[in-house]
């Protein structure tokens, strides 16, 4: 380990087989994934970091394909194009699989779905809480509630969509009895208005503070999500809680596929905007 020095780590992040550009493409370093960035919807993408290792590992995913990960240097600035391949079977229903191969008592099962959706349910409860260290333990918390009662699954929905919910009203609790104020609607979850943060806050006995407070949080949330047009949210939902591929996605809403890139692109946009003008209204 040396002096600390700042990298500028540019690239693209490509479909392997269509060269199509893969936006919202994940991408971090091993040793800093509290600073990860997403690609733009050219699949470009620019990660800053500053550190004291010569090597660490670039990890890039992106929902419907195999993850990137390889060594990299960081002695200096660099470029890289990134080609990620489709994965082979359906996720939705390889998580069924292993959902069942855990129900029967297989323990690489657990490990497989906790290697799947870690990342993806750490960076979403980081956004809650702003804090790594609260946010790893209430990641950990999240599997350990979903894997005690994974028999109540029901593969009627996508496994994602319900470890989500468990790991988003985890993080709902421990805001509440910390009395955070970070908590953030920057990218709300819930696919509709009956599945957003604040339908999960419990309404236990509060001070008059603390209900002033809670009832902000209600109705900022609310208010985000009742604005965003419901073709918006409907995307929004297939990408981030199913994961499905910008193909799956077409192939759903009998969309073309470019009309599913430059919407979802346009619905992240609409939901800062959204949230930034109702937080600086309360």
């Amino acid at each position: 380990m040396g002096e600390k020095r700042k990298i500028t780590l540019s690239g693209l992040v490509k479909d392997a087989k269509t060269g199509e550009f893969l936006a919202d493409a994940n991408i971090y370093l091993k040793s800093q994934r509290s600073k990860a960035v997403f690609a733009n919807i050219q699949g470009q993408f620019t990660l800053e970091v500053e550190t004291e290792l010569e090597m660490d590992r670039l990890v890039i995913t992106s929902a419907g394909y195999m993850p990137y990960r390889n060594e990299v240097e960081l002695t200096k600035d660099f470029r890289i194009t990134v080609n990620l391949s489709k994965r082979k079977a359906d996720r939705i229903q390889q998580d069924h699989e292993l959902v069942k191969m855990a129900l029967a008592g297989d323990q690489r099962a657990f490990g497989k779905l906790m290697a799947r959706y870690r990342d993806s349910i750490f960076f979403m409860i980081q956004k809650m809480v702003n804090n790594r260290d609260d946010a790893d333990d209430l990641t950990m918390e999240a599997f350990g509630k979903a894997f005690s009662r994974l028999e109540k699954y029901r593969a009627d929905y996508a496994f994602s969509t319900w470890l989500y919910r468990i790991a988003i009203n985890n993080a709902i609790d421990f805001i509440r009895k910390k009395r955070i104020n970070t908590f953030s609607i920057d990218e709300p979850v819930g696919g509709d208005g009956e599945d957003g943060p604040a339908r999960d806050i419990p309404h236990t006995g509060l001070d008059p503070e603390e209900k002033a407070i809670k009832n902000q949080r209600i109705l900022m949330a609310r208010e985000v999500i009742e604005r965003l047009n419901p073709k918006y949210r409907r995307l929004i939902e297939l990408r981030y809680l199913q994961e499905l591929s910008y193909e799956e996605i077409a192939n759903t809403t009998k969309l073309p596929l470019g009309t599913v890139k430059a919407q979802l692109f346009r619905a992240k946009e609409l939901l800062q905007n959204i949230a930034g003008k109702t937080k600086n209204r309360y």
